[in-house]
């Protein structure tokens, strides 16, 4: 799985045991960056598809945020990238249970939605919002300015009053989200896509 952030990589490592169970095999390779994610994906790509050629199974999820980014856009860049390479993607091979060897997911607009998609995980989180009534902004995840709106409303509380650190906060909160919960569409559609590598 290429990941564009180490704050996606730290959410992963405690989200996909929950998903994936006890299977072996998964790698999360931390890209550092989305600018370097996109530069890099085409030639990770095309060396993947060598080793499939040799015989290795392989599946790969790319999972990236939308940003500002139109999503449609950034969907058929990865598509391309994919397509170019000589690679089936899963949106390629639709619903009728063709072969695929990628999985292109956004987060809408950024990880954080995840986290807002899972108030029962912030309230394991941080004991301090229980009882605490979560803002109607909540109610729509995927709907803009993810990471500010949760930095906000936590920082109202009383926690990370400075500043937001995002490596912390996807460890502390991903460890105690259930993946069957969350309200996040993009985060239900990146689970399908895990689901449908297994």
């Amino acid at each position: 799985m290429l990941v564009e952030e180490p704050s996606m990589e730290e959410a992963l490592r405690h989200l996909l045991p929950k998903i994936i169970g006890n299977r072996t095999g998964w790698k999360v390779i931390n890209m550092r960056s989305k600018g370097r994610l996109m530069k890099e994906l085409p030639d990770r790509l095309r060396g993947y598809k060598r080793r499939m050629d040799g015989g290795e199974e392989i599946k790969v999820i790319v999972l990236i945020d939308r940003d500002n980014d139109n999503c449609h856009d950034l969907k058929r860049q990865l598509e391309d990238m994919a397509r170019n390479a000589g690679l089936q993607t899963k949106t390629a091979a639709g619903t009728g249970g063709a072969a695929f060897q990628v999985v292109n997911r956004i987060a809408i607009e950024e990880l954080e939605a995840w986290f807002i998609g899972d108030t029962t995980a912030l309230q394991c989180a941080f004991t301090s919002l229980r009882g605490i009534r979560f803002p109607n902004s909540f109610n729509n995840p995927d709907n803009g300015g993810t990471w500010e709106r949760l930095h906000h409303f936590l920082k109202q509380n009383g926690i990370y009053r400075n500043s937001f650190p995002k490596i912390a906060a996807a460890r502390n909160i991903a460890k105690h989200m259930d993946p069957r919960r969350n309200r996040s569409r993009s985060f239900q559609c990146f689970l399908q896509g895990v689901v449908a590598c297994l």
